[in-house]
């Protein structure tokens, strides 16, 4: 009977131990389980995350640059749009001030009136007068036309320019004016860009010097005299070094802002008809003292460069001088 208990104590402890290890495995088991379960949903949740994110950013460097194209799309529109317009504006000012000119210019024509100066500058009163472009060119007048301070009829008349008389201009206004080398104004209208064919002119004609009333004095030459001290070979060049033809152009005292005219060089000299040229300083260095045989203002051919100006370049000699006269080409040498 003893025996019988003892056994079924160790079949009990036996069985107890199986339940605990069985229990035991089940739950190590379960565990393992749900840590795989977990491991592998938490894995899908972080590949699924990162590829959201992934879609996002692309999503928003394509907004960003879409926005980008569009801004830099409106700045060229809106550059390209005040281009436009600045150039419509500055092509139309001048082409209806040239289109009511012209207007004014046909119904004077079968009226059988010559347009006045006083007419032409009416139409164009809207531009400011005052607004100078630079602009080089030879010109010619179409026929007796008054040389002005400035541009505009109400300025002094410095001298008359008579028909054929050739002009240098620098600068035009968006009223209708030619601005010479001398600093003076003509009426646009009233020049031509073809040489006139024009009577000659008497040799004993003077150039007027600037004054506050009209110049009623003769015709200017359109050529300078030939006298002995301006006829070529007249003076000697020994020693002096041919410099080769110049293209001769003249001007005069310059307009200040004041109303008032200038008449000081670049050098700090007063200008003076027959002695002061104005030169490019890399060819013909200040103080350079040359010599024309034959001078176009009659003179004794000897300058020196005393002045220089933006227009004045390579071989080209802008003489200074009290009146206009017609550009030429001359012969230079260099004294000394």
């Amino acid at each position: 009977m003893r025996f019988i208990d003892s056994t079924l104590k160790d079949n009990l402890t036996r069985d107890k131990m199986r339940m605990v290890v069985s229990v035991a495995a089940v739950v190590v088991l379960s565990l393992l389980v749900f840590i795989s379960v977990y491991t592998l949903l938490d894995s899908r949740v972080r590949e699924d995350r990162a590829r959201r994110n992934a879609q996002a950013d692309v999503l928003l460097d394509a907004v960003e640059s879409s926005q980008a194209e569009s801004s830099e799309t409106e700045t060229v529109s809106e550059t390209q749009v005040e281009e436009t317009t600045e150039t419509t504006i500055d092509m139309l000012a001048p082409s209806v001030a040239s289109a009511e000119t012209e207007a004014l210019s046909e119904t004077a024509a079968e009226a059988g009136e010559e347009t006045s100066e006083v007419q032409v500058e009416e139409t164009a009163a809207a531009v400011d007068p005052n607004a100078v472009e630079e602009y080089y060119a030879s010109v010619y007048a179409a026929s007796d036309i008054n040389l002005r301070s400035g541009p505009g009829t109400d300025y002094d008349i410095v001298r008359v320019i008579h028909r054929g008389e050739g002009i240098d201009v620098t600068g035009r206004t968006g009223s209708g004016w030619y601005r010479t080398y001398s600093g003076n104004y003509v009426l646009i209208e009233l020049t031509t860009t073809e040489p006139v064919a024009t009577t000659a002119a008497p040799t004993s004609a003077t150039t007027a010097a600037p004054t506050s009333a009209a110049t009623t004095a003769g015709t200017v030459p359109t050529t300078p005299p030939m006298t002995e001290s301006n006829t070529a070979g007249s003076a000697s060049t020994d020693g002096m070094t041919y410099y080769g033809v110049c293209h001769i152009t003249f001007y005069g005292p310059q307009p200040l802002g004041d109303g008032s005219y200038s008449t000081t060089t670049a050098t700090g000299t007063s200008c003076s008809e027959g002695r002061t040229v104005a030169a490019d300083w890399s060819i013909f260095p200040a103080g350079t003292v040359l010599y024309l045989p034959n001078d176009p203002l009659g003179g004794d051919g000897y300058y020196t460069v005393e002045d220089r100006g933006s227009g004045v370049t390579g071989s080209h000699l802008d003489l200074f001088a009290n009146g206009s006269h017609t550009v030429t080409d001359c012969e230079v040498y260099i004294v000394g």
